[in-house]
């Protein structure tokens, strides 16, 4: 009898526990974004019976419960914490390394994908055709890869990443000699400085730092040595992406923020409206989670950045987010530089921008897993 009121009293519980918190999600607010995951979330999806009978619905409905779950954060950080103790070494998609670094897990499935055969395609016809058009001084595409690749000693016991500068050097026999750089080469000999962030998935400026001095040997511009430069540590508690995947207490990062020593000056108009500033870092950025948004103002359509550079020359940039720690070392050697984003730009024209823009220079930045996946990368054609 006991035994029965025992087992009665943890199945109420345990019902009481799901349909409880079922029910709390339900009527709770609904969330549009998450400030911690930097993403929104998934809205309560429209009923209509074509979308129950060909699935869409549920499909939709149970991202939205999973999405909109009340004590979210606190049920990643949980899971977490449980899968830890069971020795796992990569959890949600993250891999715990050595010194306290979170980085993110990459298989061969997204470079071996539809989408990565067809990014390939089209980013080396690219090259080709503007590396013919510019030659290598006025056209370089850099790839960056990420700090699985580069920082290889700190992974766990075990850990198989995808070989990513395989895949770099697969796209390299497409193109000529000399146009695409991968960052690799230029980060693997500070493998011990702070050159990715711990907590994030993007390098860190140091790192950019470091391939931006490659890249002016390749472009024969004169790099700036990092004693030109006034350090800012902008903030020391830079809690990125990958936190955020894993939700556990960590150690945050700084960030660093490099200033010209010369009288450099900067005009930044965002997406051609009237939202000019006058700085390459965006200090409100500091203020939120989603604290890269320092560099350049985060992610925009177009950014068009003019400088005291009085030389004619303008480069055009396409680039992910990697390139906003880039180009404000790259500001400095150009009269003008306009920074597109195809994830966010959609009349994309190379044609029609190096004409209205007058451009002497392109640049295309990418991180190699971006360069894989991006589903809008096409839009170079």
């Amino acid at each position: 009898m006991k035994k029965n009121i025992k087992d009665i009293l943890i199945t109420a519980i345990f019902l009481t526990l799901i349909f409880g918190l079922t029910i709390l999600s339900l009527i709770k607010k609904t969330v549009l974004f998450s400030e911690n995951e930097n993403r929104y979330l998934a809205q309560k999806p429209t009923f209509s019976f074509e979308a129950l009978f060909d699935g869409s619905y549920t499909s939709d409905y149970e991202s939205f419960v999973t999405d909109q779950f009340v004590f979210r954060d606190s049920w990643i950080g949980c899971k977490t914490r449980v899968e830890l103790m069971t020795l796992r070494k990569d959890i949600n998609g993250v891999y715990f390394c050595d010194d306290d670094y979170l980085m993110e897990k990459h298989d061969a499935t997204k470079f071996e994908s539809d989408q990565a055969k067809s990014n390939v395609n089209v980013f080396t016809n690219f090259v080709n055709k503007y590396a013919e058009k510019f030659g290598p001084e006025h056209f370089q595409a850099i790839l960056v890869p990420t700090a699985s690749e580069v920082l290889k000693d700190k992974l766990p016991l075990f850990a198989t990443p995808y070989d990513q500068n395989t895949w770099v050097n697969k796209i390299n026999e497409m193109v000529p000699d000399g146009y695409v750089y991968n960052a690799y080469e230029a980060l693997k000999d500070h493998t011990d400085e702070y050159i990715y962030y711990k907590t994030d998935h993007h390098w860190t400026t140091l790192g950019a730092y470091y391939t931006y001095v490659e890249w002016c040997k390749s472009t024969g511009l004169t790099p700036y040595e990092l004693s030109d430069f006034d350090v800012e540590i902008a903030t020391e508690e830079f809690l990125g992406t990958l936190d955020s995947k894993v939700n556990v207490n960590i150690e945050p990062d700084s960030m660093a923020l490099y200033h010209l020593k010369d009288d450099m000056e900067y005009k930044l108009t965002y997406n051609m409206t009237d939202d000019v500033r006058d700085s390459l870092y965006h200090y409100d950025g500091l203020k939120g989670k989603d604290k890269y948004t320092v560099y350049m103002g985060g992610n925009y359509a177009i950014v068009d950045v003019e400088t005291n550079v009085k030389n004619g020359k303008t480069l055009l940039v396409l680039k992910d987010s990697f390139g906003h720690s880039f180009v404000p070392f790259a500001a400095n050697h150009y009269e003008r530089i306009i920074m597109l984003d195809l994830r966010y730009y959609n009349m994309f024209n190379a044609e029609m921008f190096i004409e209205q823009y007058g451009v002497t220079d392109m640049l295309v930045l990418y991180n190699v897993v971006n360069l894989a996946s991006d589903v809008h990368v096409f839009k170079m054609k």
